[in-house]
């Protein structure tokens, strides 16, 4: 038994819609350097995710370091992990949404 879904303009523009928004917000979450709070510091500014995963950066307060410098450093290439792989997940929804979108749309044309 095949299941027919409606495929009405209105669906497949929602659809795209929600497609692009799950790749904004994937380009944010890989981009967007996270803030971490509670450092000798104060509030620290890491590097962007994609640097610390695919760069390797050490996230190491620059200047004279802070006596908590390696916990600084942890924590971001924590954060910077974890905001990385959520913008992989979301950027790999984004392209899968994308993709039984355009199938739809092509289905529809026939």
């Amino acid at each position: 038994m095949l299941i027919r879904v409606p495929r009405s303009r209105r669906l497949l523009a929602t659809l795209g819609l929600v497609s692009v928004t799950l790749a904004v917000t994937a380009i944010w979450l890989v981009l967007h350097n996270p803030t971490i709070d509670a450092t000798s510091r104060g509030d620290y500014v890491c590097l962007a995710p994609y640097d610390t995963v695919l760069n390797d950066a050490d996230n190491v307060p620059g200047g004279e370091p802070p006596p908590d410098a390696d916990e600084i450093s942890a924590r971001c290439r924590d954060l910077g992990a974890a905001r990385f792989a959520q913008g992989a997940g979301v950027g790999g929804g984004a392209v899968v949404l994308a993709a039984l979108t355009a199938l739809l749309a092509r289905r529809s044309r026939t």
